[in-house]
């Protein structure tokens, strides 16, 4: 199956998947070929037959919800914001930028005229780069609903000179925290009618939600603690929400399509668990619903089959779950090259070799070059398993009492009233003493070239892993 991805910068990245692939497969080589690992932020979106922008089910077939149009036409789109500060890519914040800038050109976000001329030097120094009057352009009348007089146009481009000779990612950094600060920055927007038929706007954001009138003033905003339930019946979505007298009213939300009533109560239950839940409860991950062969099979073979099941939430990590395994993710992505740089001395690339001079006629997969991978592959597992795996940057040496677990380190150890791994009680913390990373980035490589005996002995002591799953609080609004 062929896809074409939009980003948001306009570009057309072709992806060709299997054609039972889910909606995941095809993000996940977009984001590849880009070299994001902060995958969890984006999605795919689509149109459907009434003009809706929806997004695309990444745990269920592409083929199911995309009516068999061929090729797919897809756009990467950001969905989740989070303040810059957050983002650890700089490919990241670029698809961010990217995709802010389209948000501020259709008039989604508004700002002061204070905010406009910062904002309007920053994004004409990230287009064209040092001022130049025969080049540069500015958005202000776009940013802020008004045309610009002479006096300020003159203040964007005396803020537009400071801005010399500053580097592009900076600029769009600037630029990011500047949008990060604005009312609306994060929320995505479902066109609805109320009871009485207004249209209105839906925007859902870390927030809560906020429902305006075509212009987008506001009517009315609403706390996700005030929200008792949500469902969906059709192309209605009802909000049972508690007033301050804390009686509860039923507000209702309809929609051009049951597809965009879908749409608008995916966003408001995956955007209230990714930005004020700890992590996503089984009751989101694992709802779903069957097709009638699906049902079928439920009823006469196995209720647990899979035959038609399709999800419906796709999201898996909340805020701090993406933040904590990107940051790991990252981490691991740098070891291999830190541990090459150990072995070789100085320098990026791994370890030479002395028998590949020696032996060119064997190839360039030698024995002792398989040995050097080998050993690499072994420092790095054990520099890894000696980190605490909650806040990935100091080494273990505590343990749980009377569990006796060691996976994280003393000042993260003192926080916690459970233990991560078996969740009993704990006593009290005992400070320990392990091997320290240091010494192990300290073992040379080369002196095990000198000698060409194999392998040093296997280890069998077990070691705790970062990686090990861990169920955190739950704390309910």
């Amino acid at each position: 199956m062929l896809c074409y991805v939009t980003r948001p910068d306009s570009v057309v990245m072709e992806v060709e998947v299997d054609a039972k692939a889910n909606g995941e497969d095809c993000l996940n080589k977009v984001c590849r070929k880009l070299g994001i690992i902060e995958v969890d932020y984006f999605g795919l979106q689509f149109t459907g037959g009434k003009g809706e922008n929806l997004w695309l089910n990444l745990r269920n077939r592409i083929c199911q919800q995309m009516d068999n149009v061929a090729p797919c036409r897809l756009r990467l789109r950001v969905k989740f914001f989070v303040e810059p500060h957050l983002i650890l890519q700089e490919q990241t914040r670029h698809i961010f930028f990217t995709h802010v800038k389209e948000d501020l050109h259709n008039g989604h976000l508004r700002m002061c005229s204070e905010q406009a001329v910062e904002l309007s030097a920053l994004l004409a120094q990230a287009e064209f780069g040092d001022y130049n009057q025969n080049t540069a352009q500015y958005w202000y009348s776009e940013l802020c609903g008004e045309e610009p007089s002479v006096a300020t146009i003159d203040s964007v481009i005396s803020r537009h000179k400071t801005l010399a000779a500053l580097s592009q990612g900076s600029v769009e950094y600037q630029a990011l925290q500047l949008v990060a600060s604005l009312e609306h920055y994060g929320v995505e927007w479902h066109w609805a009618r109320d009871a009485n038929g207004q249209r209105l706007a839906i925007g859902v954001g870390p927030d809560g939600i906020a429902v305006c009138k075509e212009d987008f003033s506001l009517v009315n905003r609403i706390s996700y603690p005030l929200i008792q339930i949500a469902t969906q019946s059709g192309k209605t979505v009802y909000l049972t929400v508690t007033k301050e007298t804390s009686d509860s009213v039923v507000l209702l939300f309809k929609l051009i399509s049951n597809r965009a009533a879908s749409g608008l109560y995916r966003a408001i239950t995956e955007t209230h668990a990714f930005y004020r839940c700890d992590t996503v409860t089984n009751a989101v991950m694992m709802q779903y619903s069957r097709d009638f062969k699906g049902h079928l099979a439920s009823l006469f073979l196995n209720e647990n089959i899979n035959l038609g099941k399709k999800y419906v939430f796709d999201i898996r990590r909340t805020s701090k779950e993406v933040y904590d395994h990107a940051r790991r993710a990252l981490y691991n992505s740098g070891i291999a090259d830190l541990v090459s740089r150990s072995g070789n001395g100085e320098g990026s690339s791994p370890p030479r070799s002395p028998c590949r001079d020696e032996q060119q006629d064997e190839g360039p997969d030698c024995g002792s070059c398989q040995q050097s991978r080998a050993l690499q592959e072994r420092l790095r597992k054990l520099r890894e398993a000696l980190l605490c795996m909650l806040c990935c940057e100091e080494e273990i040496d505590a343990a749980f009492c009377p569990c006796g677990h060691m996976v994280c380190c003393q000042s993260c150890a003192n926080q916690l009233q459970l233990c991560p791994v078996c969740r009993s009680e704990v006593d009290h913390v005992q400070h320990i003493y392990l091997p320290t990373c240091t010494s192990l980035l300290n073992l040379k490589l080369a002196d095990n070239h000198q000698h060409h005996g194999g392998l040093p002995p296997t280890i069998h002591r077990e070691l705790p892993s970062p990686h090990t799953e861990y169920e955190p609080k739950m704390y309910h609004t």
